[in-house]
């Protein structure tokens, strides 16, 4: 049975990849490869509900030949749905310029092309009339964890489940390299836990990976758990994490309670202050507690000394690291 006819109209563009719906022409602009994953399985899912018998064309714009793109999307014997999938579109040739911009003017009925573009200014003629023409969805990295702690929210949304703050942030430290492992973690958690996601929950499935990160060595030393900082480092050390890791986490943990510890800020405006998101912000203004001006500062040299040492200037460079997370957890007032 051929697929409902879709209208032909200009949609509007900047869609959410989340939730964009097909359209007869999409342009995924960017160099994330999980999202634009992510938009042509849905897509794909979508129109196959709609007609089992969908077809899928691939094909590399690097590569294209002349007449291509009329020939798969003119009308097939039965009437099926089409996909013309196009990668590739920042190294373009000639032929798949012309052939699209022509295609663009007149695009054919029950056919979603999917335009993947990862960057450049290739073919700007081009991307300027898809985007005009159909939908753009933004395929740009997800790079701070402000932006990861809202990727994470969001797959547990999109699956009606809930995580907690501190779980988020737990779920970061164990599995935040890539969205790829981000996603795999949340659907796994979604997928075996129930009710709300604690960071206890997250310990339990990934502790090891998230006892192992040089944050959380740096997070018990500035809040003064010197057991917990010394046990923690030595596992880290000795699971792969090497010692400038650790200094540079722990530079970073102490600027920020630097900046505002003598500021008048009040906790809603740590966040903008420092750049991160409110559930972070919060965190640090818990710890500024710990610390005066010339405790912190002392911290910063002890720190500085160590990353050096890590770096070259001493022969055991876990030595110096250890001695500079026991400093700081004994100085942080409890």
């Amino acid at each position: 049975m051929p697929a409902p006819s879709r209208s032909r109209r200009s949609t509007s563009s900047g869609a959410d990849w989340r939730t964009v719906s097909p359209a007869p022409m999409m342009l995924l602009k960017g160099p994330e490869d999980f999202i634009a994953a992510r938009v042509v399985d849905r897509v794909r899912t979508a129109l196959r509900e709609q007609d089992p018998g969908l077809e899928v064309h691939r094909l590399d714009a690097a590569d294209y030949e002349g007449g291509q793109l009329s020939v798969l999307a003119s009308p097939s014997l039965f009437g099926e749905a089409k996909i013309l999938q196009v990668e590739g579109l920042q190294d373009m040739n000639e032929a798949f310029l012309t052939d699209c911009l022509d295609y663009v003017k007149s695009p054919a009925e029950d056919v979603t092309l999917i335009l993947r573009h990862t960057g450049g200014n290739r073919g700007k003629k081009l991307l300027d009339a898809a985007t005009a023409a159909g939908v753009l969805v933004d395929c740009q990295p997800i790079k701070s964890d402000a932006e990861k702690s809202d990727f994470v929210q969001g797959e547990f949304r999109s699956r009606r489940r809930s995580i907690d703050a501190e779980a988020v942030r737990s779920l970061l430290d164990a599995a935040g390299g890539s969205l790829t492992d981000l996603a795999a973690a949340c659907q796994q958690l979604a997928e075996d836990t129930e009710g709300t996601v604690t960071s206890q929950v997250v310990d339990r499935y990934y502790g090891g990976r998230v006892e192992a990160t040089a944050f959380r060595v740096a997070d018990a030393a500035i809040e003064g758990r010197a057991g917990q900082a010394t046990a923690l480092l030595r596992h880290a050390l000795a699971t792969g994490v090497s010692a400038p890791a650790i200094t540079g986490a722990l530079a970073m943990k102490t600027r920020q309670i630097a900046r505002i510890v003598d500021a008048r800020v009040g906790q809603g405006q740590i966040a903008g202050v420092l750049g991160m998101a409110p559930w972070q912000a919060k965190r640090v203004a818990e710890t500024v507690r710990f610390w005066n001006p010339a405790t912190i500062a002392a911290a910063i040299e002890w720190v500085a000394q160590a990353d050096a040492e890590a770096k070259g200037l001493s022969k055991d460079a876990d030595y110096a690291v250890e001695r500079a997370v026991t400093r700081i957890a004994l100085t942080a007032r409890r």
